[in-house]
């Protein structure tokens, strides 16, 4: 009876040896993938420290403009080299010819192809982004069949020809950024703090919808031994989801922006920015800033990267037009009154920019001609507190961009670093009568940026309501389901703003500045326009400097367009580059 159990016993055991090799057999031979109802991968945790790969595509979401053109992850052919046993004689004319093919130095080619222990990409020198192949290119590159060499698909986040850099903005490295503003992300592991998030531009405010799922790599796995595996030598491996990555759809006219960028350095303007507004509800149609700057070469002392379209300057003598609309709202002056210009004011050293003056005018006169003098006898009767209640009321002295609450209370923006501007120093209103003379010209402690500046001309074409230019209009799925819509609104409450009385009368003598006044030049453009003109003075490098300002909408029969153009630091006498650039912006605009 006792043997009759030890038998039973070992048969037992034997039987449960016997399921244990075969599951193990299973796992090792025929499930490889996944194990238990925890689905691990044996084989991915295996070789996972033995992986080696090159990234082709970040999986980061991607910029798009208004008519779905893509502005962001140009597509290109690219080189791979993977590190797999070759015989040099054997691939010694191959090697010659994709030399040749690359149009490179043979033995540099032939070092970068020997020496590559890990795959590697062919890559700019200096950059390191990929060298994009043509067409031609890549078809005679893989009908050479040389061993470890691959034409693979990867993407440039920025294309060779990219537009609108300054308001797409750029990626970087900021480990603190993450461990503050994502750490959610960090623990999960979908971010690290080597990850590159946005760090200016729209990539900064939309990062949150710009982080993907994973990222599209081919990696090359290897046993212990450090070779390929069989089967599982070189794989591509990528996300497996239908959604991502999103897609930001921005107001921006691609072709546009190209077209204004364009004009902007055909007129010479080395500093300075450009903005075009859609007068119907002040959507960002093109916002264009100089100098320009690399989005991989970034150097944070040079400021380049900047968007001047953002940042308040002085306006000199845009800013009459807030003057004269606080004159009119104030009634401080009567429509049909006249003013006396000798060229001097008698006091306080003021004069006007015209030798001898502008004799009698009217303030409508004066403002086409952008009289000192008037605008100063004007300010004489307003204080400086309603000046700056106007101007605030005109979307002055505050952040106009498209902007909402977010759940914890905090203004979100759509455009990055947007300068409020100002009217007064410390924003306090100054009752001082000479302050109030110079900053009734837009001197002094006016600030005012360009996006500031086309706005206020959209507010004039809309009675008054300020509206709140938006540069992003939404979000979508990869298959193209909006996640997120962003309306277009008016700015914050302004106490019930300027009447449409008043800023419909000033529209219209934005008309006589270029039909008598200091805009003539325009009356030979393609289209009947209207604006006011700005120069602004200031200090380049320790000698005297002028802002060269031109704001303005057209056609003036139906406005489409709101236009802001600056030209920073030119010299005082020079040609008047902001007028010849807006003239050309707007040709282009009637032409399309």
């Amino acid at each position: 009876m006792r043997q009759r159990r030890i038998w039973f016993g070992l048969l037992g055991m034997t039987l449960l040896l016997s399921v244990l090799l075969g599951r193990l057999a299973w796992i090792q031979v025929i499930d490889t993938g996944s194990f238990s109802r925890r689905e691990i991968d044996l084989i991915g945790n295996s070789v996972a420290q033995r992986e080696s790969g090159i990234e082709l595509d970040s999986g980061r979401g991607q910029f798009y403009d208004r008519n779905g053109k893509p502005m962001t992850g140009e597509r290109v052919q690219a080189l791979v080299v993977f590190p797999v046993k070759r015989s040099a004689e054997q691939n010694d004319d191959a090697m010659r010819r994709i030399a040749g093919i690359l149009g490179t130095n043979e033995k540099g080619w032939r070092d970068f192809y020997t020496g590559a222990n890990v795959p590697k990409m062919w890559t700019e020198p200096g950059t390191g982004l990929p060298v994009p192949l043509t067409a031609g290119q890549a078809r005679r590159i893989e009908e050479l069949h040389a061993p470890g060499v691959e034409v693979m698909e990867t993407v440039r986040r920025y294309p060779a020809d990219a537009a609108a850099k300054h308001a797409i903005g750029f990626i970087g490295q900021n480990p603190q950024r993450i461990e503050s503003e994502f750490a959610k992300q960090l623990t999960r592991g979908s971010l690290s703090l080597t990850s590159r998030i946005g760090a200016a531009g729209l990539e900064k405010t939309m990062e949150p919808y710009l982080q993907g799922v994973g990222k599209t790599s081919v990696g090359l796995f290897t046993d212990g031994a450090n070779r390929p595996l069989a089967g599982l030598d070189v794989r591509l491996i990528k996300p497996d989801n239908p959604y991502y990555p999103l897609q930001v759809r921005t107001t921006l006219d691609l072709d546009m922006q190209r077209t204004v960028e364009r004009l902007l350095d055909k007129a010479g303007i080395a500093s300075g920015a450009a903005v075009v507004l859609d007068a119907d509800n002040a959507d960002v149609l093109a916002m264009a800033s100089r100098p320009d700057f690399d989005p991989y070469r970034i150097a944070p002392e040079e400021g380049n990267w900047g968007n001047k379209a953002l940042k308040a300057i002085t306006p000199g003598s845009v800013f009459k037009t807030a003057v004269a609309a606080a004159a009119l709202e104030e009634g401080v002056v009567k429509r049909d009154e006249t003013f006396e210009c000798n060229g001097s004011l008698g006091k306080y050293g003021f004069t006007c920019w015209l030798h001898g003056g502008h004799g009698t005018i009217t303030l409508e006169q004066a403002y086409a001609e952008s009289c000192n003098i008037v605008f100063a006898k004007v300010m004489q009767r307003l204080s400086g507190e309603k000046l700056q209640e106007i101007s605030r009321k005109l979307g002055l002295d505050m952040q106009v961009g498209w902007t909402e609450e977010s759940s914890g209370g905090r203004q979100w923006s759509q455009l990055d670093g947007e300068e409020r501007g100002q009217i007064f120093a410390g924003r306090t209103p100054s009752e001082d009568e000479g302050i109030r003379i110079q900053t009734a010209i837009g001197q002094r402690d006016v600030l005012v940026s360009p996006l500031q500046a086309a706005n206020l001309v959209v507010t004039m074409l809309h009675g008054g309501e300020v509206l709140s230019p938006r540069i992003v209009r939404d979000v979508r799925y990869r298959s193209g389901t909006v996640v997120q819509s962003f309306p277009a609104h008016e700015a914050s409450a302004r106490d019930h703003g300027v009447s449409s009385r008043t800023t419909r009368q000033i529209a219209e003598w934005m008309q006589e500045v270029v039909r008598t006044g200091t805009g003539k030049s325009l009356q030979q453009a393609k289209w009947r326009l209207a604006g006011k003109s700005g120069t602004a003075q200031t200090v380049a490098g320790g000698r005297p400097a002028v802002h060269q300002w031109f704001v303005g909408y057209g056609p003036v029969e139906h406005p489409r367009y709101a236009v802001a153009v600056v030209a920073e630091n030119e010299p005082e006498n020079g040609k008047n580059r902001a007028i010849a650039a807006f003239r050309d912006i707007m040709d282009a605009l009637a032409e399309r």
